[in-house]
């Protein structure tokens, strides 16, 4: 067996994050760790990685104790969640450094770079700085380092969060290509669709194994997928966005329609004609026009680096524009731009917390910012405190709460003083996918409460939900309508509709190819 452990535990003073974990993998599977934000998944690869030394119990790699790895510590690889770039080196010094770190030949270091270049679309990127890098573009460039020599055992914590779809996919091509030549993974995950391409999978809560098997004997007698087996074991299932799907396979909505063209108010929530950003020779944003009436969940999508989040920042009043013209709530952004900042919430990748401060110093200072009446300071503290479920941990700082809390309390600080406009980017990224249910409950109940949400994602199962969707690619507007409309755009002649993925994937592929 390549990885056993037997009674494995951790403990932080009485928090037991890791509760006497049994299991062993075999060489040359791919193993999935799913469950819900907290459970245990990081703690366990760091045990298994000798990075942190268990309270209680044991394990072992490739026959050797986690707590002394030195002999085979050259056969191992780690990617953590925070992998380690080097902001001023390039993209290709970064490469170089760990092939040397681990001592990889020249002439195999020059073909697997260029192999992983290739897969994950940096190869235009390879002298960039690594610090100028976006969020999912520096995780990208942290799987090409964690891959560029061959482990016989790669632990993954959560690699692809924040990576587009298309280039997901390339990735799990190459872990399939990994596991063929023999090397056991093993990966923790947030994307359910990912676990089920795991050999077996062990679903862990509050730090106990409750389940591991194949992903089919695990969801053997249920309808339906492993994503609803999980959220049936780690919590309340949470009431859909979607009912059950119709007839023609669309998914029905709770959802009263949004706006038509020809109803909406004069005034659109968000209205941009060319614009466009530029750094230098770099052109980021290119000339993108689109209109957002009120009340609308927009869903803005495009692989990484193709410039949503630099459109975002423009319409926040940011960044200011380099040409054409937007507006926002009724406010030029090139003009106005902090007359926009007092209309909108904005709740950006990393989450705006101060993780050094409490629940509740995070949204009082927030309410500082919006200068909040006393009143109204605290019956907005309240709302957020129960939204996000925290009355347990209001005085928790930040930094000690799960994913899918902290996700939540950004959310409420970013909305303190109830915007009519709210910017959300990748919101979900990294969130196991109770947490995403319960997100996107909060996003229809505020859109139907009239506030207008413009919001990013990798997850193809969240752009279903939005009522419109713009596809930017190499900052240009390549595709824009209802979920349904682009779907049927490219059914096939039998009318069969494809998934949303597949389409998003299929307009990339066809835009990469164009001249």
């Amino acid at each position: 067996m390549a990885v056993v452990a037997t009674n494995l535990t951790k403990r932080f003073g009485d928090l037991t994050a890791v509760d006497a974990l049994s299991l062993t993998i075999a060489g040359g599977e791919l193993f999935g760790l799913v469950g819900s934000d907290g459970a245990g998944k990081t703690t366990i690869l760091r045990m298994l990685t000798g990075v942190m030394d268990p309270s209680d119990g044991e394990a072992q790699i490739l026959g050797h104790s986690c707590v002394n790895l030195t002999k085979v510590q050259g056969d191992i690889g780690y990617m953590s969640q925070r992998f380690g770039l080097y902001p001023d080196l390039s993209v290709g010094e970064n490469i170089r450094f760990y092939a040397d770190l681990f001592g990889v030949s020249d002439a195999e270091r020059k073909m697997r770079t260029e192999r992983l270049l290739s897969f994950s679309a940096m190869t235009p990127f390879v002298t960039r700085q690594a610090g100028k890098l976006s969020g999912g573009m520096k995780q990208k460039l942290g799987l090409c380092c964690a891959l560029i020599h061959q482990p016989k055992v790669l632990f993954l914590d959560e690699p692809t969060n924040g990576v587009d779809p298309l280039s997901r996919r390339d990735f799990w091509r190459i872990l399939r290509d990994l596991r063929a030549e023999g090397v056991t993974i093993v990966v923790a995950t947030a994307y359910l669709d990912e676990a089920e391409r795991c050999d077996r999978v062990g679903l862990l809560h509050q730090g106990r194994l409750l389940a591991c098997d194949t992903p089919e004997k695990l969801t053997h007698g249920w309808t339906t997928s492993l994503e609803e087996l999980v959220i049936s074991k780690i919590g309340e299932p949470a009431t859909p966005p979607f009912s059950a799907a119709g007839p023609d396979g669309i998914a029905d909505r709770r959802r009263s329609p949004p706006p038509t063209e020809g109803s909406q108010s004069p005034q659109p929530a968000v209205s941009l004609n060319r614009l466009s950003k530029r750094f230098g020779d770099f052109v980021a944003v290119d000339s993108i026009s689109l209109t957002v009436p009120r009340g609308q969940i927009f869903g803005f999508l495009g692989p990484n680096g193709a410039g949503k989040s630099t459109t975002i920042r423009m319409l926040c009043g940011i960044l200011p524009p380099s040409s054409g013209a937007g507006s926002v709530a009724g406010f030029d952004i090139a003009r106005e731009p902090e007359r926009i900042k007092e209309n909108i919430g904005y709740m950006s990748q990393r989450f705006s917390l101060y993780e050094d401060l409490t629940v509740e110093e995070n949204i009082a200072f927030y309410a500082g910012v919006y200068r909040l009446l006393p009143d109204k300071r605290q019956e907005r503290t309240a709302w957020v405190i129960e939204m996000a479920g925290l009355t347990d941990r209001r005085t928790s700082k930040a930094g000690e709460l799960s994913g899918g809390w902290r996700q939540r309390l950004a959310l409420g600080c970013a909305i303190l003083h109830e915007p009519p406009i709210i910017f959300l980017d990748e919101p979900t990224s990294g969130v196991d996918p109770l947490s995403r249910r319960k997100f996107w409950e909060l996003i229809y109940s505020l859109a139907n409460g009239g506030v207008t949400v413009f919001v990013t994602t990798h997850y193809m199962d969240e752009a279903e939900y939005c009522d419109r969707l713009a596809l930017i690619f190499r900052g240009r507007l390549v595709a824009i309508g209802t979920p349904v409309e682009l779907k049927r755009e490219r059914a096939t002649v039998d009318g069969t509709l494809p998934s949303l993925e597949d389409v998003f994937i299929g307009l990339i592929e066809e835009m990469s190819l164009a001249p």
